[in-house]
Protein backbone atom coordinates (compact mmCIF):
# COMPACT_ATOMS: atom_id res chain seq x y z
CA UNK A 1 0.00 0.00 0.00
CA UNK A 2 2.88 2.43 1.02
CA UNK A 3 4.40 1.76 -2.63
CA UNK A 4 1.32 2.57 -4.52
CA UNK A 5 0.91 5.75 -2.25
CA UNK A 6 4.51 6.95 -3.28
CA UNK A 7 3.72 6.12 -6.80
CA UNK A 8 1.00 8.00 -7.14
CA UNK A 9 2.68 11.10 -5.54
CA UNK A 10 5.81 10.88 -7.36
CA UNK A 11 3.41 10.85 -10.51
CA UNK A 12 1.18 13.46 -9.17
CA UNK A 13 4.30 16.12 -8.87
CA UNK A 14 5.37 14.86 -11.95
CA UNK A 15 2.92 15.89 -14.31
CA UNK A 16 2.98 19.76 -13.85
CA UNK A 17 6.60 19.33 -14.81
CA UNK A 18 6.00 17.50 -17.82
CA UNK A 19 3.25 19.41 -19.04
CA UNK A 20 5.61 22.66 -18.42
CA UNK A 21 8.51 20.97 -20.12
CA UNK A 22 7.29 21.35 -23.78
CA UNK A 23 9.05 21.99 -26.81
CA UNK A 24 10.32 25.67 -27.24
CA UNK A 25 7.88 27.39 -30.38
CA UNK A 26 7.31 30.79 -32.21
CA UNK A 27 5.18 32.07 -34.67
CA UNK A 28 7.45 31.66 -37.29
CA UNK A 29 10.49 29.54 -38.27
CA UNK A 30 13.02 29.46 -35.10
CA UNK A 31 16.50 27.84 -34.18
CA UNK A 32 18.25 27.69 -31.39
CA UNK A 33 21.93 28.29 -30.95
CA UNK A 34 25.29 29.29 -29.34
CA UNK A 35 27.76 27.34 -27.16
CA UNK A 36 28.74 26.88 -23.96
CA UNK A 37 32.40 28.49 -23.22
CA UNK A 38 35.20 27.73 -20.48
CA UNK A 39 38.42 29.63 -19.63
CA UNK A 40 40.83 28.70 -16.76
CA UNK A 41 44.27 30.31 -16.59
CA UNK A 42 46.75 31.89 -14.99
CA UNK A 43 47.79 35.68 -14.59
CA UNK A 44 51.44 37.35 -14.01
CA UNK A 45 48.66 39.99 -12.13
CA UNK A 46 45.68 39.98 -9.90
CA UNK A 47 43.30 39.92 -13.28
CA UNK A 48 40.40 37.89 -13.91
CA UNK A 49 40.34 36.49 -16.93
CA UNK A 50 38.35 39.34 -18.95
CA UNK A 51 41.49 41.27 -19.17
CA UNK A 52 42.17 43.99 -21.53
CA UNK A 53 45.02 46.09 -20.65
CA UNK A 54 48.30 45.66 -18.06
CA UNK A 55 48.00 47.59 -15.15
CA UNK A 56 50.55 49.97 -13.81
CA UNK A 57 54.39 47.95 -12.90
CA UNK A 58 56.08 48.56 -9.64
CA UNK A 59 58.37 50.66 -9.56
CA UNK A 60 60.67 51.59 -6.35
CA UNK A 61 58.70 53.11 -3.38
CA UNK A 62 55.85 52.37 -5.36
CA UNK A 63 54.58 49.60 -5.43
CA UNK A 64 51.10 48.46 -7.26
CA UNK A 65 49.63 45.41 -5.20
CA UNK A 66 47.89 44.56 -8.64
CA UNK A 67 51.00 44.09 -9.90
CA UNK A 68 52.82 42.27 -7.48
CA UNK A 69 50.78 39.36 -7.12
CA UNK A 70 49.47 36.56 -10.09
CA UNK A 71 46.06 35.15 -9.77
CA UNK A 72 44.11 32.04 -11.33
CA UNK A 73 40.86 32.35 -12.42
CA UNK A 74 37.88 30.12 -14.02
CA UNK A 75 35.29 31.48 -15.97
CA UNK A 76 31.82 30.71 -17.97
CA UNK A 77 30.50 34.61 -18.94
CA UNK A 78 31.80 33.43 -22.38
CA UNK A 79 29.03 31.55 -23.05
CA UNK A 80 25.91 32.31 -25.56
CA UNK A 81 22.40 32.03 -26.47
CA UNK A 82 20.88 32.80 -29.54
CA UNK A 83 18.19 32.94 -31.54
CA UNK A 84 17.41 33.26 -35.31
CA UNK A 85 14.09 33.65 -36.50
CA UNK A 86 12.76 33.26 -40.59
CA UNK A 87 10.13 35.76 -40.98
CA UNK A 88 7.38 35.92 -43.70
CA UNK A 89 8.25 38.32 -46.87
CA UNK A 90 7.33 41.44 -46.58
CA UNK A 91 8.12 44.40 -49.60
CA UNK A 92 9.27 41.53 -51.78
CA UNK A 93 12.63 40.77 -49.34
CA UNK A 94 13.25 37.98 -47.24
CA UNK A 95 12.94 38.93 -43.56
CA UNK A 96 15.11 37.20 -41.00
CA UNK A 97 15.41 38.43 -37.27
CA UNK A 98 18.52 37.47 -35.24
CA UNK A 99 18.97 37.78 -30.70
CA UNK A 100 21.57 36.84 -29.22
CA UNK A 101 23.19 37.22 -25.41
CA UNK A 102 26.55 36.18 -23.20
CA UNK A 103 26.75 36.49 -19.62
CA UNK A 104 29.91 39.17 -19.48
CA UNK A 105 28.25 42.22 -18.37
CA UNK A 106 29.79 45.41 -17.48
CA UNK A 107 29.94 45.32 -13.72
CA UNK A 108 28.27 42.09 -13.00
CA UNK A 109 30.04 39.58 -15.22
CA UNK A 110 27.99 36.41 -15.19
CA UNK A 111 24.78 38.69 -15.54
CA UNK A 112 23.03 38.19 -18.99
CA UNK A 113 23.64 40.72 -21.39
CA UNK A 114 22.87 41.88 -24.57
CA UNK A 115 24.80 41.67 -27.87
CA UNK A 116 22.77 40.86 -30.85
CA UNK A 117 19.18 42.69 -31.80
CA UNK A 118 18.60 43.41 -35.73
CA UNK A 119 15.70 42.45 -38.27
CA UNK A 120 16.76 41.66 -41.73
CA UNK A 121 15.40 42.33 -45.52
CA UNK A 122 17.42 40.38 -48.55
CA UNK A 123 16.17 41.55 -51.50
CA UNK A 124 18.96 39.13 -53.66
CA UNK A 125 21.22 41.95 -54.09
CA UNK A 126 20.36 44.52 -51.45
CA UNK A 127 20.13 43.65 -47.53
CA UNK A 128 18.17 46.24 -45.10
CA UNK A 129 19.63 45.53 -41.19
CA UNK A 130 17.73 47.70 -38.48
CA UNK A 131 18.91 46.81 -35.11
CA UNK A 132 22.26 46.37 -32.60
CA UNK A 133 24.98 44.16 -34.19
CA UNK A 134 28.49 44.82 -35.61
CA UNK A 135 29.91 47.79 -36.91
CA UNK A 136 31.57 47.15 -40.29
CA UNK A 137 34.27 49.70 -40.39
CA UNK A 138 37.30 47.96 -39.45
CA UNK A 139 35.62 44.25 -38.41
CA UNK A 140 37.18 41.86 -39.68
CA UNK A 141 36.23 38.38 -37.55
CA UNK A 142 38.66 36.22 -39.06
CA UNK A 143 40.77 36.14 -35.67
CA UNK A 144 41.01 33.46 -33.78
CA UNK A 145 41.15 33.83 -29.90
CA UNK A 146 40.68 32.17 -26.99
CA UNK A 147 39.28 35.14 -24.92
CA UNK A 148 36.91 37.34 -26.15
CA UNK A 149 38.59 40.57 -24.72
CA UNK A 150 41.73 39.91 -26.35
CA UNK A 151 42.46 42.77 -29.28
CA UNK A 152 39.64 44.86 -27.70
CA UNK A 153 41.37 48.15 -28.08
CA UNK A 154 42.62 47.45 -31.52
CA UNK A 155 39.11 48.06 -32.43
CA UNK A 156 38.30 44.83 -33.70
CA UNK A 157 34.74 45.59 -33.48
CA UNK A 158 31.76 46.19 -31.64
CA UNK A 159 27.98 45.97 -31.51
CA UNK A 160 25.93 49.55 -31.99
CA UNK A 161 22.61 50.25 -32.84
CA UNK A 162 22.43 51.11 -36.50
CA UNK A 163 20.68 51.18 -39.78
CA UNK A 164 22.55 49.92 -42.83
CA UNK A 165 22.27 48.78 -46.46
CA UNK A 166 24.41 46.32 -48.20
CA UNK A 167 24.54 46.46 -52.22
CA UNK A 168 26.33 43.76 -54.04
CA UNK A 169 27.68 44.34 -57.36
CA UNK A 170 29.95 43.00 -60.41
CA UNK A 171 29.51 39.67 -58.60
CA UNK A 172 32.42 40.46 -56.13
CA UNK A 173 32.07 43.99 -55.19
CA UNK A 174 30.07 45.48 -52.28
CA UNK A 175 28.98 48.98 -50.79
CA UNK A 176 27.71 49.47 -47.23
CA UNK A 177 26.13 52.53 -46.15
CA UNK A 178 23.79 53.68 -43.19
CA UNK A 179 24.21 55.51 -40.00
CA UNK A 180 25.12 53.84 -36.99
CA UNK A 181 24.61 55.00 -32.81
CA UNK A 182 27.60 57.20 -31.36
CA UNK A 183 27.36 55.65 -28.39
CA UNK A 184 26.77 52.23 -27.04
CA UNK A 185 24.00 51.56 -25.31
CA UNK A 186 25.94 49.62 -22.10
CA UNK A 187 29.38 52.00 -22.45
CA UNK A 188 31.06 52.35 -19.13
CA UNK A 189 31.69 56.04 -17.87
CA UNK A 190 29.19 58.43 -16.89
CA UNK A 191 29.90 60.70 -19.69
CA UNK A 192 29.52 58.63 -22.77
CA UNK A 193 26.49 56.20 -21.34
CA UNK A 194 23.91 58.53 -22.74
CA UNK A 195 22.20 61.70 -23.88
CA UNK A 196 22.21 65.16 -21.41
CA UNK A 197 24.41 66.72 -19.40
CA UNK A 198 25.12 66.40 -15.47
CA UNK A 199 24.92 69.49 -13.09
CA UNK A 200 27.17 68.00 -10.68
CA UNK A 201 30.32 68.15 -13.79
CA UNK A 202 32.07 70.95 -15.17
CA UNK A 203 32.48 69.13 -18.94
CA UNK A 204 30.28 66.69 -20.47
CA UNK A 205 29.91 64.89 -23.83
CA UNK A 206 26.67 64.99 -25.88
CA UNK A 207 26.60 62.46 -28.44
CA UNK A 208 23.37 64.03 -29.87
CA UNK A 209 24.30 63.14 -34.09
CA UNK A 210 24.40 59.68 -35.76
CA UNK A 211 27.49 58.77 -37.44
CA UNK A 212 27.33 58.12 -41.04
CA UNK A 213 29.27 54.98 -41.98
CA UNK A 214 30.43 53.60 -45.25
CA UNK A 215 32.68 51.02 -46.61
CA UNK A 216 33.72 49.48 -50.05
CA UNK A 217 34.73 45.84 -50.28
CA UNK A 218 36.28 43.29 -52.89
CA UNK A 219 36.11 39.63 -52.08
CA UNK A 220 36.52 36.36 -54.18
CA UNK A 221 37.46 32.86 -54.43
CA UNK A 222 39.91 33.11 -57.30
CA UNK A 223 42.26 32.06 -55.03
CA UNK A 224 40.37 29.58 -53.10
CA UNK A 225 39.14 29.86 -49.28
CA UNK A 226 39.82 27.97 -46.41
CA UNK A 227 36.51 27.19 -44.36
CA UNK A 228 34.57 29.76 -45.16
CA UNK A 229 36.93 32.55 -45.47
CA UNK A 230 37.83 33.49 -49.37
CA UNK A 231 40.64 36.35 -50.27
CA UNK A 232 39.30 40.15 -49.12
CA UNK A 233 39.62 43.75 -49.21
CA UNK A 234 37.55 46.75 -47.57
CA UNK A 235 38.32 50.30 -46.84
CA UNK A 236 35.91 51.96 -44.51
CA UNK A 237 35.19 54.70 -42.20
CA UNK A 238 32.59 56.73 -40.62
CA UNK A 239 32.09 59.96 -39.74
CA UNK A 240 30.07 62.56 -37.25
CA UNK A 241 29.90 65.52 -34.85
CA UNK A 242 29.72 65.37 -30.92
CA UNK A 243 28.93 68.13 -29.22
CA UNK A 244 30.67 68.92 -25.95
CA UNK A 245 29.19 70.92 -23.44
CA UNK A 246 30.73 72.92 -21.15
CA UNK A 247 29.58 74.65 -17.12
CA UNK A 248 30.46 78.40 -16.58
CA UNK A 249 30.47 79.42 -13.05
CA UNK A 250 28.65 77.40 -10.45
CA UNK A 251 26.82 74.29 -11.00
CA UNK A 252 23.13 75.35 -12.05
CA UNK A 253 24.47 79.15 -13.75
CA UNK A 254 24.82 78.61 -16.81
CA UNK A 255 26.28 75.71 -20.33
CA UNK A 256 27.89 76.86 -23.28
CA UNK A 257 28.51 74.24 -25.96
CA UNK A 258 30.82 73.25 -29.04
CA UNK A 259 30.68 70.75 -32.24
CA UNK A 260 33.69 68.99 -32.67
CA UNK A 261 34.06 66.55 -35.73
CA UNK A 262 34.83 62.83 -35.12
CA UNK A 263 35.58 60.32 -37.93
CA UNK A 264 37.31 57.22 -38.16
CA UNK A 265 39.43 55.58 -41.72
CA UNK A 266 40.27 51.16 -41.16
CA UNK A 267 41.77 48.99 -44.06
CA UNK A 268 41.27 45.24 -43.50
CA UNK A 269 42.29 42.39 -45.74
CA UNK A 270 42.30 38.34 -45.13
CA UNK A 271 44.35 36.41 -47.86
CA UNK A 272 44.70 32.77 -48.19
CA UNK A 273 47.94 32.15 -48.99
CA UNK A 274 48.06 28.27 -48.91
CA UNK A 275 44.31 27.64 -49.84
CA UNK A 276 42.53 24.48 -48.70
CA UNK A 277 42.25 21.34 -50.79
CA UNK A 278 39.12 19.65 -51.95
CA UNK A 279 37.17 20.83 -48.27
CA UNK A 280 40.62 19.54 -46.28
CA UNK A 281 42.54 22.12 -44.79
CA UNK A 282 45.59 20.20 -43.50
CA UNK A 283 48.58 23.06 -44.89
CA UNK A 284 46.45 25.94 -45.40
CA UNK A 285 47.69 29.45 -44.58
CA UNK A 286 46.36 32.87 -43.89
CA UNK A 287 46.92 35.87 -42.78
CA UNK A 288 44.55 38.58 -41.72
CA UNK A 289 44.48 42.26 -40.19
CA UNK A 290 43.31 45.99 -40.10
CA UNK A 291 44.65 48.97 -39.55
CA UNK A 292 42.73 52.27 -38.65
CA UNK A 293 42.89 55.83 -37.32
CA UNK A 294 40.09 57.85 -35.49
CA UNK A 295 39.18 60.86 -34.26
CA UNK A 296 36.63 60.50 -31.38
CA UNK A 297 35.72 57.08 -31.86
CA UNK A 298 33.75 56.87 -28.76
CA UNK A 299 31.64 53.60 -28.63
CA UNK A 300 33.79 51.87 -31.11
CA UNK A 301 36.38 51.30 -28.38
CA UNK A 302 34.11 50.43 -25.57
CA UNK A 303 36.13 51.12 -22.11
CA UNK A 304 39.28 52.40 -24.22
CA UNK A 305 37.89 55.74 -25.36
CA UNK A 306 38.47 59.13 -23.82
CA UNK A 307 36.04 62.49 -23.72
CA UNK A 308 36.97 65.84 -26.18
CA UNK A 309 39.02 68.22 -24.36
CA UNK A 310 38.72 71.93 -24.13
CA UNK A 311 41.45 74.37 -24.42
CA UNK A 312 42.40 76.58 -21.27
CA UNK A 313 42.07 75.99 -17.96
CA UNK A 314 38.52 77.01 -16.41
CA UNK A 315 35.99 78.19 -18.44
CA UNK A 316 34.90 81.81 -17.31
CA UNK A 317 31.42 83.14 -17.17
CA UNK A 318 29.33 84.28 -20.08
CA UNK A 319 32.17 83.35 -22.62
CA UNK A 320 32.47 80.51 -25.28
CA UNK A 321 35.05 77.93 -25.39
CA UNK A 322 36.53 74.96 -28.40
CA UNK A 323 36.44 71.80 -27.98
CA UNK A 324 39.11 69.42 -29.22
CA UNK A 325 39.77 65.25 -29.50
CA UNK A 326 42.74 63.22 -29.97
CA UNK A 327 43.53 60.66 -32.68
CA UNK A 328 44.00 57.33 -32.02
CA UNK A 329 45.78 54.94 -34.17
CA UNK A 330 46.57 51.19 -34.55
CA UNK A 331 45.70 47.89 -35.97
CA UNK A 332 46.31 44.16 -35.74
CA UNK A 333 47.18 41.27 -37.70
CA UNK A 334 46.89 37.10 -37.77
CA UNK A 335 48.83 34.65 -39.03
CA UNK A 336 47.15 30.72 -39.04
CA UNK A 337 48.43 27.26 -40.33
CA UNK A 338 46.81 24.36 -40.06
CA UNK A 339 48.82 21.43 -38.78
CA UNK A 340 45.73 19.20 -39.76
CA UNK A 341 42.26 19.73 -40.88
CA UNK A 342 41.05 20.01 -37.77
CA UNK A 343 43.96 21.59 -35.47
CA UNK A 344 45.52 24.68 -36.42
CA UNK A 345 47.64 27.48 -34.61
CA UNK A 346 47.66 31.20 -34.76
CA UNK A 347 50.04 34.14 -33.88
CA UNK A 348 48.44 37.60 -33.63
CA UNK A 349 49.77 41.03 -32.87
CA UNK A 350 47.82 44.46 -31.88
CA UNK A 351 49.18 47.80 -31.22
CA UNK A 352 46.98 50.67 -30.70
CA UNK A 353 47.79 54.67 -29.25
CA UNK A 354 46.57 57.48 -28.33
CA UNK A 355 48.28 60.82 -30.07
CA UNK A 356 48.26 63.01 -26.58
CA UNK A 357 50.70 65.70 -26.46
CA UNK A 358 52.66 67.10 -23.26
CA UNK A 359 50.35 69.71 -23.58
CA UNK A 360 47.66 67.87 -23.74
CA UNK A 361 48.38 66.05 -20.67
CA UNK A 362 48.78 68.76 -18.19
CA UNK A 363 45.62 70.36 -19.23
CA UNK A 364 42.99 71.05 -16.50
CA UNK A 365 39.71 72.10 -16.79
CA UNK A 366 38.03 73.79 -13.76
CA UNK A 367 40.49 71.96 -11.85
CA UNK A 368 39.77 68.85 -13.63
CA UNK A 369 42.87 67.21 -15.27
CA UNK A 370 41.62 66.53 -18.88
CA UNK A 371 44.35 63.16 -19.27
CA UNK A 372 44.96 61.79 -16.00
CA UNK A 373 47.88 59.91 -14.89
CA UNK A 374 46.28 57.08 -14.63
CA UNK A 375 44.38 57.21 -18.71
CA UNK A 376 46.15 54.81 -20.85
CA UNK A 377 48.06 56.49 -23.47
CA UNK A 378 49.07 52.84 -25.71
CA UNK A 379 48.20 49.43 -25.68
CA UNK A 380 49.99 45.85 -27.33
CA UNK A 381 49.00 42.43 -27.61
CA UNK A 382 51.37 39.58 -28.31
CA UNK A 383 49.10 36.44 -28.83
CA UNK A 384 49.84 32.70 -29.93
CA UNK A 385 47.55 30.17 -29.38
CA UNK A 386 47.03 26.35 -30.42
CA UNK A 387 43.46 25.40 -31.17
CA UNK A 388 41.99 21.82 -31.58
CA UNK A 389 38.18 21.03 -32.99
CA UNK A 390 37.05 17.70 -31.69
CA UNK A 391 34.02 17.48 -33.58
CA UNK A 392 31.71 19.74 -35.41
CA UNK A 393 30.41 20.38 -31.54
CA UNK A 394 33.96 20.75 -29.78
CA UNK A 395 36.96 22.83 -29.69
CA UNK A 396 39.38 22.60 -27.16
CA UNK A 397 42.66 25.63 -27.15
CA UNK A 398 45.33 26.72 -25.44
CA UNK A 399 47.33 29.57 -25.51
CA UNK A 400 49.85 32.89 -24.15
CA UNK A 401 49.09 36.18 -24.06
CA UNK A 402 51.77 39.13 -23.40
CA UNK A 403 50.12 42.48 -22.86
CA UNK A 404 51.89 46.10 -22.64
CA UNK A 405 49.89 49.19 -21.33
CA UNK A 406 51.67 52.57 -21.34
CA UNK A 407 50.08 55.42 -18.88
CA UNK A 408 50.22 58.96 -19.69
CA UNK A 409 52.18 59.49 -16.20
CA UNK A 410 54.00 57.71 -13.26
CA UNK A 411 50.93 57.00 -10.89
CA UNK A 412 50.09 58.84 -7.36
CA UNK A 413 51.54 56.55 -4.32
CA UNK A 414 50.11 52.63 -4.22
CA UNK A 415 49.68 52.97 -7.82
CA UNK A 416 53.07 52.19 -9.55
CA UNK A 417 54.65 53.05 -12.35
CA UNK A 418 54.37 54.54 -16.18
CA UNK A 419 53.60 51.35 -17.99
CA UNK A 420 52.72 47.66 -17.31
CA UNK A 421 53.17 44.20 -18.30
CA UNK A 422 50.85 41.12 -17.94
CA UNK A 423 51.41 37.68 -19.14
CA UNK A 424 48.63 34.92 -19.33
CA UNK A 425 49.07 31.81 -19.90
CA UNK A 426 44.89 30.08 -20.66
CA UNK A 427 42.76 26.70 -21.58
CA UNK A 428 39.42 26.97 -23.36
CA UNK A 429 36.66 24.16 -24.23
CA UNK A 430 33.62 25.24 -26.12
CA UNK A 431 30.65 23.59 -27.03
CA UNK A 432 29.02 24.34 -29.75
CA UNK A 433 25.19 23.77 -30.04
Amino acid sequence: MKKIVLVLLALFIAVPMVSDAGSVTSRWDMTIGGFVKFDAGWASQGVSGDYMFASPGSINNNTNVTDKWGNTFMAAGETRLNFAIKGPDGWGAKTTAFVEGDFRQTGAYEAFRLRHAFMKFDWGTTTLVIGQTWQNWGLMPSFNLLGVNELGPMNKGDRLPQIMVTHTFAKDWRLTYGVISAYAPQSAGGNRASLGVNTNTSQQTIFSYPNFEAELGWSSDVCGKIGPWKMQFALGGFAGKNKIARRSGAAGTDWYDDDIDNWGLAFKTYIPIIPEKKGNKAGALAITGSAFLAQGPNAFFGPWSYDAYISGNAIPANTSFSAHNGTVGGGWGEITYYFLDNVFINGLYGYARYNWSDAVRGLTNGGNAVITAADIQNVQHVIVNLMYDVNPAIRLGIGWTHLQSGYANFQAAGGGGKSGKLDVARIAAWYFF
